[in-house]
């Protein structure tokens, strides 16, 4: 004699909200996610150690080449030459992130650093963003790192491999000596003025303050120009140096802007414009 057992198994339905929060969980940008973040603080950590030494900097190039896209410059826009501090990270705290495009976002963080030389020290605070970009497999950084200034919100942008399939040339060398002389006043201007001064070069309205001294401005070392997506706009990709105050140290930032002719002169109107140019290159 067989028995029979007939077990009915039932399962509760899967909620609207949890297949919502699935569908965003699949839909997010990698580079957002807390392995972003965590990636970008390992990143920031290494960047804000070293000797000035030969094997220190060697070191250095080192850690970061875990980090830096290929084709970067291997100390990450520090210059190194003529540096004489040392620097060790003493906090690290997480302030923000930037989605850029859907595989690319801005991780901002307030660094705090102990800088010495000799027996002088100082420690040394700076709103710090590291450009991460998620290949479909792993983390890396994109883009030379900068330092900002965040008030309410407020960052600044940059960016560093574009595809220029459909972006056109400026030939006029009469306008690009112009835009170029007015980079320099520009980020003149951005490193130190108030809002209220800034507001005549710079029209974004989603950026409106600048640097609030963090920086000095050293220059401008490179610029490409190419026509905008109206006339009169231009785009704008254009590599700068700056000083930290306190210690003389150099560091590299890349731009990219979109600078617009504004009756009799020339203003910022998008501070960031990366994706804005990266729409233009990839029009079919």
């Amino acid at each position: 004699m067989f028995l029979v057992v007939f077990i009915t198994v039932t399962s509760t339905p899967e909620s609207a909200e949890t297949r919502n929060d699935k569908q965003t969980e699949v839909n997010q940008n990698p580079a957002t996610k807390p392995a972003a973040i965590q990636f970008a603080k390992e990143f920031t950590r290494a960047y804000f150690n070293w000797e000035p030494t030969t094997e220190g900097w060697k070191d250095r190039s080192q850690r970061l080449s875990n980090y830096l896209a290929e084709g970067l410059d291997d100390q990450a826009g520090l210059v190194t030459e003529n540096l004489e501090w040392n620097a060790a990270s003493k906090e690290i705290a997480y302030q923000k992130t930037d989605e850029i495009t859907d595989r690319k976002a801005h991780i901002i963080f307030e660094v705090t650093s102990e800088m010495q030389k000799n027996k002088e020290s100082k420690l040394v605070t700076k709103d710090f963003a590291v450009p991460v970009v998620h290949n479909g497999s792993t983390y890396g950084v994109y883009e030379l790192p900068f330092v900002t200034y965040l008030k309410d919100g407020t960052d600044v942008e940059a960016d560093r491999e574009v595809n220029r399939t459909n972006l056109t040339s400026i030939n006029d060398n009469g306008e690009i000596d112009n835009i170029e002389a007015f980079l320099e006043t520009f980020f003149k201007s951005y490193v130190q003025d108030s809002e209220d001064q800034l507001s005549y070069m710079l029209t974004d309205k989603s950026a409106r303050n600048g640097l609030n001294g963090a920086l000095k401005f050293k220059g401008v070392n490179r610029t490409e120009l190419y026509e905008g997506n109206k006339a009169g706009d231009y785009f704008v990709m254009t590599e700068v140096t700056f000083e930290e105050p306190a210690t003389q140290m150099e560091m590299k930032s890349v731009y990219k802007l979109v600078v617009a002719k504004k009756d009799d002169h020339y203003v910022v109107a998008k501070l960031n414009a990366e994706q804005n140019i990266e729409e233009k290159a990839s029009e079919s």
